[in-house]
């Protein structure tokens, strides 16, 4: 499924990714190439040993907003959902 991703980089770390569908789940990388297997790690590592239902991805129009979201950019990622909740 494809999700919306918002990712950013402060001066000396990793490029961070928030995922607005995944309430507490972030990921991290050093390269932009490895963000998304960043992400799908993370959203397997999100739904491990949790019985939760797979959530719908946000529309474009209703992401959030606000201070915590300035300064970076959103995308859309792909995430192979099953195999998150396999996992």
């Amino acid at each position: 499924m494809i999700y919306p991703a918002y990712i950013h980089k402060d001066k000396r770390s990793a490029w961070g990714v928030t995922l607005p569908d995944f309430p507490g789940c972030f990921a991290a990388a050093d390269a932009l190439d490895d963000l998304p297997a960043a992400v799908q790690e993370a959203v397997e590592v999100y739904f491990e040993g949790e019985a939760m239902d797979v959530p719908v991805p946000t529309a474009p129009d209703a992401l959030p907003r606000g201070r915590a979201y300035t300064g970076g950019r959103w995308l859309l990622v792909d995430i192979d959902v099953a195999r998150a909740i396999r996992a």
